[in-house]
């Protein structure tokens, strides 16, 4: 390798700028890499509430759709034989329930089923959105710490390098390492931040 060219990577100058460059660097990805940490977070919670409150309201709509089975069975019972309770009956059907009816798929059919579940099964894709978001976030925040350690070693060789005699070629080999380091974590850190955009 060119010997102009390796004195150049050992330099004092070039080595004393590597090692403000890359603490500079590191600062910069551990904290991004602590906000991505705190939006996963952030997210796993609001997931794991959305969840809850699906589920909630899956039994909820369950309820109601066994108080619709009832209410059909009274009616249907009732239906000829005492037109006051079957009226009863009928008054008491959900609107979804009264709307199936009308419908020659009806009664309890699929769209019947659709709709009473509609909150719950929107409620869970919220959920659901939460925790991609979040695993998103974590995935971000493992590239940010990859990018951190990369910085890390660049950041060591080029300290320890420039604390040995310039012309030994340990030195040169150090600061041609932590050059390499710097591009390196540099295109970890920028392909990290475009994905972010």
């Amino acid at each position: 390798m060119n010997s102009k060219f390796m004195k150049f990577f050992s330099s004092e100058w070039v080595l004393g700028i590597l090692v403000a460059f890359l603490s500079i660097l590191i600062a910069a990805a551990a904290y991004q890499s602590s906000l991505f940490d705190s939006k996963e977070s952030d997210m796993n919670v609001e997931g794991q509430k959305q969840l809850t409150e699906s589920n909630s309201m899956y039994l909820e709509a369950n309820q109601f759709v066994i108080y619709d089975y009832q209410m059909y069975d009274g009616w249907y019972i009732n239906d000829g034989t005492n037109d006051d309770l079957a009226e009863y009956y009928k008054t008491s059907f959900s609107e979804n329930l009264t709307a199936s009816m009308d419908r020659e798929s009806g009664p309890f059919d699929d769209q019947y089923y659709t709709e009473m579940y509609a909150d719950a099964s929107s409620t869970y894709d919220v959920a659901m959105t939460a925790f991609d978001d979040a695993n998103t976030a974590g995935n971000k925040a493992d590239s940010l710490q990859l990018v951190v350690l990369i910085y890390a070693v660049g950041l060591a060789l080029a300290a320890y390098g420039s604390m040995l005699a310039e012309e030994a070629n340990l030195r040169k080999f150090f600061g041609i390492m932590s050059v390499v380091a710097l591009v390196f974590g540099s295109v970890v850190y920028i392909t990290t931040l475009v994905a972010v955009a």
